[in-house]
């Protein structure tokens, strides 16, 4: 089953095979919310995923059915990161920066937690990362976070001087982050120490992702870099013609996929030198696998299916 979320405010779940709609729900009717903007956390039984508009939720839908197994209310703006798990809890961060905690099988509210970013402050949030019962997220205030998982007990901060316009990634106790200032930031997991800060050429944005023994990011609008783990260099810059739409990069055999509005390029992750490009009609948002199957998502709301031999 393919799980697809839409500018339209409409999710669904598509056959993989043959494309066909099991189930679908609007979320219009809960109130003022539009869309979606973070990966779901898919578990055996449920679908969480988080909204956006005026205000949004935080839904779990029953995989087979559809069915609102529970919804949290988010009042302001909703939640666009993803959603992440740490046994019987989820944890997604608001729009709002505040980090909340929930019952995976309820719903139930346990802990949450705000950084000190002013109220009503609008950009696109971080999204968190939990390891070893720990939650990690970084702020709009600038501030990098570690607080226990089962608690929301702060356990470190630390001030890197600028919005953190990424994600949270990890590669054994390092943790990666990038700032608005155009840094990108290697610290330690235990203890928040910075271990190592690049400069780099445009803002890092949305998703981080280490792939083998590089990390991949999007700087500024135009350009995908990968860079060594050490945080010493930029291995290789690719740019594209029109601004990168996709969520994140994407890691399939031994290519990295990028989408901008009208093509989907895939790049050689040893030297970034580009390997094949397929226009699609509409601007490229959502890209996913299944076994030799890569699935395309655009703005327009279609979804394109790839079979590669």
């Amino acid at each position: 089953m393919l799980i697809v979320s839409s500018c339209n405010g409409f999710i669904r779940a598509l056959d993989k095979k043959t494309g066909q709609v099991r189930w679908s729900y609007d979320i219009h009717k809960d109130g003022d919310q539009t869309e979606f903007h973070g990966d779901p956390l898919i578990t055996e039984n449920l679908i969480i995923i988080g909204t956006d508009g005026k205000m949004g939720h935080l839904y779990a839908f029953e995989r087979l059915t559809g069915a609102v197994r529970w919804k949290y209310r988010v009042e302001w703006r909703g939640l666009a990161s993803d959603v992440v798990r740490s046994g019987d809890n989820v944890y997604a961060l608001t729009l709002g920066d505040e980090l909340v905690c929930l019952d995976l099988e309820s719903g139930a509210p346990k802990w949450s937690f705000r950084s000190s970013a002013p109220p009503k402050l609008f950009y696109w949030p971080s999204s968190p990362m939990v390891m070893d019962d720990r939650v990690y997220f970084g702020g709009l205030d600038g501030i990098a976070y570690a607080v226990d998982a089962r608690s929301g007990k702060l356990i470190w901060k630390t001030n890197l001087g600028s919005r953190v316009s990424t994600s949270v990634a990890s590669q054994g106790r390092d943790i990666y982050l990038g700032t608005a200032n155009r840094h990108v930031y290697r610290m330690d997991a235990n203890s928040g120490k910075v271990l190592a800060d690049l400069p780099v050429e445009g803002e890092p944005r949305w998703r981080l992702l280490v792939a083998n023994d590089s990390l991949l990011v999007f700087l500024g609008t135009q350009t995908l870099a990968s860079l060594d783990l050490s945080l010493k260099e930029v291995r290789w810059s690719a740019k594209t013609s029109q601004d990168w739409t996709s969520a994140r990069p994407y890691v399939w055999r031994d290519a990295v996929l990028a989408g901008d509005q009208s093509e989907l390029v895939a790049f050689r992750t040893s030297d970034g030198a580009r390997v094949w490009s397929y226009p699609l009609p509409g601007m490229i948002r959502g890209i996913g696998v299944s076994g030799d199957v890569l699935y395309v998502g655009t703005r327009k709301g279609s979804i394109f299916a790839f079979a590669f031999r």
